[in-house]
């Protein structure tokens, strides 16, 4: 059951009814790859104090990495590498300097880390994929810049099963690119606008590979693009209706 009164703190009240988290299940069973957008969706203060913290107070470290090995490499023998191995370069959040710990931005970035994690959180993500999730322990923040690249990969390790990416660079423009491309299992595609304070949901099993557009430089200025997201686990031995007709689909 999804619990509005604790989840109104964060999330926008119009995606918490009945008839909005009937539409939402319906928009990520019947997509191909198993995805669904929400425009909107934190609360206004909540979005803004993400975004203040994430373009303003947080500290990123460049994080480095290759297709051919697990985890992240330093940057001399990613630059070493053939180009085709290079698999990303980007942001990571790594801290926060001593002047900003206390700052209301960075108190919500924590408290909201933790609400992530909550059962009220999964839940809401239950019912909107229509799928049994376990709990989460992949949280993170990420920029990425003209000089960043992700390249094409899945998600379908450690057991991960539902993805989810918040947006918050404020101002962000369509013309910054970075946009997220889904491949589906059929070829065809869907592009996801990095459009400010909306989230995606899709699940990391059901399509073929994603992959990160190049941010770019427009009119002079160059943009961060600025997520949180994380992963919900799978329910060892747990199938979803929208996974089983997934697999029979493509069995065919």
């Amino acid at each position: 059951m999804v619990d509005r009164q604790k989840l109104g703190a964060w999330i926008q009240p119009q995606h918490l009814d009945d008839e909005a988290l009937e539409q939402y299940r319906k928009s990520y069973t019947s997509h191909p790859a198993r995805l669904v957008v929400i425009k909107d969706f934190l609360q206004p203060q909540v979005a803004e104090r993400l975004g203040r913290f994430l373009s303003s107070e947080a500290e990123f470290k460049a994080e480095h990495g290759l297709y051919s090995i697990e985890g992240a490499v330093n940057e001399e023998d990613w630059l070493r590498a053939k180009d085709e191995d290079r698999f990303f370069k980007y942001g990571k959040l790594i801290g926060t300097p001593p002047q900003f710990q206390t700052s209301p931005n960075a108190l919500t970035y924590l408290q909201f880390r933790m609400t992530f994690q909550r059962p009220e959180f999964k839940a809401f993500f239950e019912a909107i994929s229509g799928m049994p999730l376990s709990a989460s322990d992949d949280f993170g923040a990420h920029s990425m810049t003209p000089d960043s690249l992700l390249r094409p990969h899945s998600d379908d390790n450690r057991d991960r099963q539902l993805a989810i990416v918040v947006y918050l660079t404020p101002g962000w423009r369509p013309e910054f690119g970075g946009q997220l491309k889904v491949t589906h299992l059929d070829g065809k595609t869907t592009m996801v606008e990095a459009e400010y304070n909306s989230m995606i949901a899709f699940n990391v099993l059901t399509h073929a590979a994603h992959v990160v557009e190049a941010v770019r430089s427009s009119d002079g200025a160059t943009p961060r693009r600025l997520t949180i997201g994380g992963w919900y686990h799978k329910v060892q031995g747990a199938v979803s209706s929208a996974s089983a007709s997934q697999l029979a689909s493509t069995s065919t």
